[in-house]
Formats: structure tokens, C-alpha cells, sequence
């Protein structure tokens, strides 16, 4: 992995650990469907605004793309929008500390898809591994 990389994933991982804690905090004000609406409204206005700046390249590398990669990128934005109301929903049914190490479980379900979906190579070793991570987020929360 470049440096580059690594210093995207830091920043990643920085970022998804510290988002849980502020969903938490503002649901001790509002209730889950506030919370969703209210984050993916801010996400929607700062979303456009990116959007605006990238559209003319994007546009044009969509339209020379074709219809499938538009659909692949709508259904991944309902899949991720649809997570984070199941994240949020599940945040104020109990402990942040509690729920992050079981949403941490997804790994399982990516390398599964992988496999299945994109040929990705499988080996007892990642399943294994991948297993193991589960495992211990699900001590984590007990």
C-alpha cells in the first residue's frame, strides 16, 4: 500500500470513529429519524455543492461510461443511505460502545460479496482472519 493510501485509510478510520460519538450526542436531543434526516440533509446540501464543482468532468465520464456504472452508483447511495438509517435506528436503541463493534461486523459480508460478485480470490486465511475480527468486535460488545 502507497503512503498515500495508508494516510486515506488513518483519515478513514479517524473519521468513522469519531462520527459514532457525534450521532450519539445528538440523539440524546432528537430521535433517530430526525438524526437520519437531518445528517443526510447536511450530507445532500455538501454533496451538491462538490457535485457542482466535478459535474462537468463526472457528466461527461458517465455519459461515455454508459447507463449500468450510473445505476451501480444509484444503487450503491440507496444501499449506503439505507445502512446509516439501520446504523442510526440501532445507535438509539442502545450503547454506542455497545453497537459499533457489532456494525464493525461487516467485513464478513463484504469479503462474502467479493467472493461472489467481483471473482475475488478466496482463501481460508482471509475467511479465517475475517472471522476472527468478527469475533472479537463481538466480545467487544458484550
Amino acid at each position: 500500500m502507497s503512503a498515500v493510501t495508508v494516510a486515506y485509510l488513518v483519515g478513514f478510520i479517524a473519521c468513522m470513529g469519531a462520527a459514532p460519538i457525534l450521532d450519539k450526542l445528538a440523539l440524546k436531543y432528537l430521535g433517530a429519524n430526525e438524526v437520519f434526516v437531518v445528517r443526510m440533509g447536511v450530507n445532500a446540501a455538501l454533496s451538491l455543492l462538490l457535485c457542482l464543482a466535478g459535474w462537468p468532468s463526472a457528466k461527461a465520464a458517465v455519459f461515455q461510461a454508459g447507463k449500468l456504472p450510473a445505476a451501480v452508483i444509484t444503487a450503491s447511495l440507496i444501499v449506503t443511505l439505507s445502512g446509516v438509517f439501520f446504523y442510526i435506528k440501532a445507535m438509539s436503541g442502545a450503547e454506542a460502545s455497545r453497537i459499533i463493534p457489532l456494525s464493525s461486523t461487516y467485513p464478513l459480508v463484504t469479503a462474502l460479496l467479493a467472493f461472489l460478485f467481483l471473482a475475488e480470490r478466496f482463501s481460508w486465511v482471509k475467511l479465517a482472519g475475517t472471522l476472527l475480527i468478527c469475533a472479537g468486535v463481538g466480545l467487544l460488545s458484550v
